[in-house]
């Protein structure tokens, strides 16, 4: 029993059409791939948004304490230490390493 090109061609056509859709739904420029390479970059960029609040934050609360209506002499002196490379004789320094 012989099948006629009519009884073929229709699965071949509807497996041509699911494999083109099936390998785009994986690998396409918005498949599956694509959608966890994204949720990666997404918790990156989480991460990268929350250390930097956290030193926005400190460097707020480091001027706010530089400010006239609360001028603090101990941050002031310590700014002025810092930015002329000054100290007393009977200070202690301790050096840490840079980023």
């Amino acid at each position: 029993m012989l099948l006629r090109p009519r009884q073929i061609l229709a699965p071949i056509i509807f497996a041509t059409v699911f494999g083109y859709f099936g390998y785009h739904l994986v690998n396409g420029d918005r498949g599956l791939l694509a959608m966890v390479h994204l949720q990666r970059e997404v918790l990156v960029a989480e991460q990268n948004l929350a250390e930097a609040e956290t030193t926005r934050k400190i460097w707020e609360r480091r001027v706010s304490a530089l400010r006239n209506q609360s001028l603090d002499p101990d941050m002031l002196d310590e700014r002025a230490r810092v930015l002329l490379n000054f100290s007393r004789k009977d200070d202690i320094v301790i050096f840490t390493p840079t980023r």
